[in-house]
């Protein structure tokens, strides 16, 4: 019986994953059509020549969490686009800033600092509303 039920089982994930994939080809092929159409209208020209820099709107590291006064707590994040957001934490005393455990490019010494996670503590209550909030200006570069 387990032997008939795992097949079963199988049998269903591989139609459902068939199903997915054959809707993808249909719409991969409309966007295709609708992405060539759109192509003709494009100015030469708008765009390059640009850093990937020029192109960032916000860049956050956590790099307040290497402060041992830890003023992030009230004064925010900084983000490190020329656009110089700040972003402010509600519920602070339910965060931490931690030194990171991914893999990510750590920039050159001494010119970048080391990036942080903000982690939630384990106790903080989820009915408490808390989170990053960023003042946009209308027309700025995070008004969407």
């Amino acid at each position: 019986a387990a032997d008939t039920g795992e097949r079963a089982l199988a049998n269903i994930l591989l139609a459902a994953a068939q199903e997915d994939f054959d809707q993808g080809q249909d719409e991969s092929e409309s966007e295709d059509a609708s992405v060539d159409g759109k192509r003709k209208d494009w100015i030469d020209g708008v765009g390059e020549a640009r850093l990937d820099e020029d192109n960032l709107s916000l860049y956050m590291r956590f790099s307040e969490g290497a402060d041992e006064d830890c003023n992030w707590q009230a004064d925010g994040f900084a983000d490190l686009t020329k656009h110089k957001h700040q972003a402010r934490l509600y519920g602070s005393e339910l965060a931490s800033l931690e030194a990171t455990t991914s893999s990510v490019d750590e920039g050159e010494e001494g010119k970048v600092r080391l990036l942080y996670d903000l982690v939630y503590n384990d106790g903080a209550p989820r009915e408490r509303a808390t989170g990053v909030a960023i003042e946009v200006s209308r027309g700025g570069h995070l008004d969407v």
